[in-house]
């Protein structure tokens, strides 16, 4: 298992250790995280439902409607952000989307 692969897991644990976030989606990657998964694909890697775009984090989330969805999406972006930088993955920002609610 690569470093990023041990961050994005630790990141993923992090985002659904959150109250109110129900499930973890894969986010739309842009053309250069596409190719990363695809080449983790063919070597059948596994493949992070976290993307990273150069120095951005995307996660996309489900709540389950316990916690309001924008206090959910900020603590997971918080849980997020504590986790990479614990795994010393330098970002400038995270990205956090609702994508179900409830």
């Amino acid at each position: 298992m690569s470093t990023h692969d041990e961050t994005f897991a630790a990141v993923e644990e992090a985002v659904l250790a959150v109250p109110g976030v129900a499930d973890l989606y894969r986010a739309r990657p842009t053309l250069g995280s596409a190719v990363t998964a695809a080449k983790n694909l063919a070597t059948r890697s596994t493949i992070a439902r976290v993307v990273l775009d150069d120095d951005v984090l995307r996660i996309v989330i489900g709540t389950d409607g316990s916690v309001p969805a924008p206090e959910t999406a900020r603590a997971a972006h918080l849980a997020a952000l504590a986790a990479a930088t614990a795994h010393g993955l330098p970002l400038s920002r995270v990205d956090v989307r609702v994508a179900r609610v409830g």
